[in-house]
């Protein structure tokens, strides 16, 4: 069997390949996993009696929000704005983006801006949770808002607690205990 390692939502999986497919991706230098030797020879084999030789080209991974993410830690402020604008937009190309990646390299008016579009849940890959420990205490107050209005729901909030300031949890505490 000839395996390939995948992402799917963040996690490492491995799928099995046909040989077309093994072949493909050799030729496109993706890491293969043999599990079986014989298998792995005679794969080997079948480039020596065909004389393939794997191209050098940037494997289909390397797609453009990889180079993107590649490119934060060189990116002036105003060109990780510009691009946390376009995520906030739903532009199209980068609904895939990986947002925990870009976290540390953010300014904190987009981190607040990114993080009160997860709570809406408009972002397929915005995570409130990865977000949270990076938003400032202070701009975590319209959470405790939210929830007091009624627009947020008890399970939004609970994981929050953590990164809430104290002033936040005594005016949560209160509400509790009043509605009760």
């Amino acid at each position: 069997m000839i395996l390939k390692k995948i992402q799917v939502d963040g996690q490492d999986i491995h799928v099995q390949l046909s040989k077309e497919d093994a072949r493909k991706a050799y030729l496109n230098q993706e890491p293969l996993v043999f599990t079986d030797e014989a298998e792995k020879a005679e794969f080997m084999a079948s480039f020596e009696s065909h004389k393939d030789e794997p191209k050098h080209e940037e494997p289909k991974s390397r797609n453009k929000l990889h180079k993107l993410v590649q490119m934060l830690p060189f990116m002036d402020e105003e060109t990780i704005h510009e691009l946390v604008q376009k995520i906030l937009a739903d532009e199209q190309g980068l609904l895939g983006i990986d947002i925990a990646v870009m976290l540390p390299f953010l300014e904190e008016e987009d981190i607040k801006a990114l993080f009160k579009k997860a709570m809406q849940g408009g972002h397929p890959k915005l995570n409130p949770m990865v977000i949270a420990p990076f938003v400032d205490e202070d701009d975590l107050s319209f959470v405790v808002d939210e929830y007091i209005a009624g627009n947020l729901s008890e399970s939004q909030l609970d994981a929050l607690y953590p990164f809430l300031n104290e002033d936040d949890l005594k005016r949560l505490f209160k509400h509790i205990i009043n509605e009760a």
